[in-house]
């Protein structure tokens, strides 16, 4: 049985970085999805936990703590996550001189408005070498940011679900709060 045929063409270069881009690009939204996601879970989870909390007994001097500990612990990593959804282009890391050769015919810079008859000067012009590169490395500052802003907002609900616990095991043995 014959097995698959192999290409006898190498490896464009542009055809590697479209690659890469393409690549780039799917990783930054599986982030935002991603940050969903867990962000949605992450609120399933606190809304079970503050109702198990509520019936437990409470103690006065303990409302205005808690209010603000329910806020630092449940909403500050929804924010974080949120924070994952925020991160765009213009917050992605400068390439400094590197732009200034760039035609941005990939992708359509604000700042950089042209009408079509330059906008198709520009694609006649381009060096597509270097504008896919320029994505590409755009795209990757891109996505490394939204995986630390990720991590982040991942370690804040796993600190939050552990200081959750750790006050409810000392209320169930009496050591804060009424017995």
């Amino acid at each position: 049985m014959p097995g698959p045929a192999k290409s006898t063409e190498p490896f464009s270069e542009q055809a590697c970085l479209l690659a890469a881009l393409k690549e780039a690009q799917d990783t930054v939204r599986a982030y935002d999805t991603k940050a969903q996601i867990v962000g949605v879970g992450f609120i399933f989870s606190i809304g079970v936990i503050t109702n198990f909390s509520a019936q437990m007994p409470k103690d006065p001097q303990f409302t205005a703590i808690g209010l603000i500990l329910l806020w630092v612990l449940a909403i500050g990593p929804v924010a974080l996550f949120g924070f994952v959804l925020f991160p765009s282009r213009k917050t992605a890391p400068a390439l400094g001189d590197a732009a200034d050769s760039v035609r941005y015919v990939l992708y359509f810079d604000p700042h950089h408005t042209r009408d079509l008859d330059a906008y198709l000067g520009d694609l006649t012009n381009a060096d597509y070498q270097r504008e896919v590169a320029y994505e590409l490395l755009k795209t990757s500052g891109l996505r490394e940011l939204k995986r630390k802003r990720f991590v982040r907002a991942l370690t804040a609900a796993g600190l939050s679900f552990v200081i959750i616990i750790a006050a409810q095991l000392l209320r169930l043995f009496g050591l804060i709060g009424p017995s």
